[in-house]
């Protein structure tokens, strides 16, 4: 790999030597100079039989159409697709595409998916082995990618093919990441880092032990800040803790970000995520990195418009304010209602707080489902000298929070809460 011929790039390229040569005994190659047929390269590596179409492609990017390529093309276009810049990946796969673009983005976003699910990872197994689902959300996932082109397509009319793929790729980050993770599968090479969360709690409802699917959790994932994106757990799941405001409150108060799903029963399902944690209190809390998100029938996210800071709410048992659960909007009309009395909600399409938020569920009234509450991040800190056996209910940290729900007549109900380590977060 050392020859003369094949030093063109090789000094500004990025791509690990150690990857390069793993991907040159793969291939049986010992110089960048060397040709490879695509059978061959199929062969080596594990492409044939694919029901993806991304192999061809790939193939066709790399040769131009040829049926042989030198070891040190498939080496640049490694480099520059994944351990380049985004420009750079864009000059490579912007290729990927030919025209009607908009519909041929949905299908390529489909067969990255394919991909994209063929192929484990530790964090991804961690929810597979639990038996949370794949690959029915990647239809309505790849509506959404290509929507967003379409959209980068109206307003940049003159823009070359090359140009509206990298702000697709700058606009879609989840895109990217996905590309770039099905990329280094398909070349064998190291990820640089896993786009699925470590799931650390047990999801102990089977067959379906959660709603969401795992294309799902990756969208919401990827819209999280970069530091609350690493592991996820299950706190509370009306399936498992039953239909109680009481004990989503005892679950969610003080437990740090949380992402919120709400699946009503038109089986729209959607929600919001709450940048720090819950607390009972007549003002709202939360910033700017909170959001909403539709997940079904179809797939978005509403970021922060910073109009005002309505980002979260939770009351009870006030005479004159809302009780219940808000995210965004004004009191009585949120982005996200779920009320005290729990079983029916609220949605407001136009919610000021956030961009271009639609009616979330099935109409403005909704009944609800399902509700799951997922602590994301790290587990906040918690001083270890007033715990017992390392553990400690909200009851026991927040006489506030106990104190509330006692006011609601259930106190004695969440006593027991505590003495389930394996619930607690």
């Amino acid at each position: 790999m050392g020859n003369k011929d094949s030093s063109l790039g090789k000094s500004s390229r990025r791509l690990s030597p150690t990857d390069a040569k793993s991907l040159a005994l793969r291939l049986g190659v010992k110089s960048e100079s060397e040709i490879l047929s695509k059978e061959k390269t199929f062969e080596a590596l594990s492409w044939n039989g694919s029901d993806s179409t991304i192999p061809e492609l790939v193939w066709r990017v790399v040769t131009n159409g040829a049926n042989t390529a030198r070891f040190s093309s498939l080496l640049e276009f490694i480099d520059g697709t994944v351990c380049q810049d985004v420009n750079s990946a864009a000059h490579y796969a912007h290729n990927f595409l030919s025209q009607p673009l908009v519909e041929n983005a949905r299908t390529f976003c489909l067969n990255l998916l394919k991909v994209f699910h063929s192929h484990h990872s530790p964090a991804r197994d961690t929810w597979l082995k639990q038996g949370v689902r794949e690959g029915s959300s990647d239809e309505a996932l790849s509506v959404q990618l290509s929507q967003s082109l379409k959209s980068l397509l109206e307003t940049n009319p003159e823009e070359s093919k090359e140009e509206i793929y990298c702000k697709w790729l700058q606009r879609e980050r989840l895109l990217y990441a996905i590309q770039t993770d099905v990329l280094c599968h398909l070349f064998n090479q190291t990820l640089p880092s896993d786009i699925i969360p470590q799931l650390t709690s047990s999801l102990k409802l089977k067959p379906t032990p959660t709603i969401l699917e795992l294309a799902e959790i990756m969208f919401i994932n990827h819209s999280l800040p970069h530091d609350m994106q690493s592991e996820w757990a299950l706190l509370f799941s009306t399936r498992q803790h039953g239909l109680s405001f009481t004990s989503l409150l005892s679950k969610i108060i003080n437990k740090g970000p949380t992402v919120i799903v709400v699946e009503d029963t038109e089986h729209h399902v959607f929600g919001g995520f709450a940048s720090e944690g819950w607390r009972v209190g007549p003002k709202f809390i939360g910033d700017i990195k909170c959001f909403l998100f539709k997940l079904r029938p179809e797939i978005s996210v509403h970021t922060a418009t910073n109009y005002n800071d309505h980002h979260m709410y939770l009351n009870v048992q006030q005479q004159t304010m809302p009780n219940g659960l808000g995210m965004g909007g004004q009191l009585e009309n949120f982005g996200i209602w779920i009320d005290a009395d729990f079983g029916k909600g609220h949605t407001c399409a136009g919610c000021s707080t956030y961009q271009r938020v639609p009616t979330l569920a099935s109409g403005k009234e909704f009944s609800i489902e399902h509700i799951e509450v997922w602590a994301v991040g790290p587990p906040p800190k918690e001083d270890s000298d007033e715990e017992v056996g390392g553990k400690r209910s909200i009851l026991d940290k927040d006489s506030g929070a106990k104190a509330i729900l006692e006011m609601i007549d259930r106190g004695h109900h969440s006593e027991g809460i505590r003495e389930v380590p394996d619930e607690d977060y």
